[in-house]
């Protein structure tokens, strides 16, 4: 249990980060990383704890439109690391497809697929972050979103 509460106080101090000295796109995915949870938490207050053994339909709208918004900054964004955690959602999405396929998917490997892919997310919000501070550091602002 220890671990789990560490794991949610480093997101919160990489969201609250990012939030605070990020650039737009930084701001955007913590905003959707911050939405996507506290929607979980209201999933599971209306309809339970979730089961590894059958696909959760809010879990599934849920990572849906999180893939659809880090997809849409990660096209936009004058940054690399969004495509990181752009692909790292469409995991999470892909294990969700592949519970539906095939229901005797092992409740591990829907865990993992579901569930560990947002500490990819999270490194890479912190590292594009800080990468975003050292640049501004470094040159001065700079745009946030491509040109073209």
């Amino acid at each position: 249990m220890m671990m789990i509460w560490a794991l949610r106080i480093a997101i919160a101090a990489v969201l609250i980060f990012a939030f605070r000295k990020g650039g737009e796109p930084e701001r955007m995915i913590a905003f959707v990383i911050a939405t996507a949870a506290g929607l979980d938490g209201l999933n599971h207050a209306l309809f339970g704890d979730p089961a590894f053994f059958a696909v959760n339909p809010g879990h599934l709208v849920i990572d849906t439109w999180a893939m659809i918004a880090m997809v849409w900054v990660a096209l936009r964004a004058n940054r690399g690391w969004p495509l990181w955690a752009s692909s790292a959602q469409i995991i999470i999405l892909l294990g969700h497809f592949a519970k539906i396929v095939d229901l005797s998917l092992v409740r591990y490997g829907y865990f993992a697929m579901t569930q560990l892919p947002t500490n990819i997310q999270v490194v890479a919000l912190f590292l594009g972050t800080a990468a975003h501070v050292r640049r501004e550091e470094r040159i001065g602002r700079y745009h946030s979103w491509r040109l073209a």
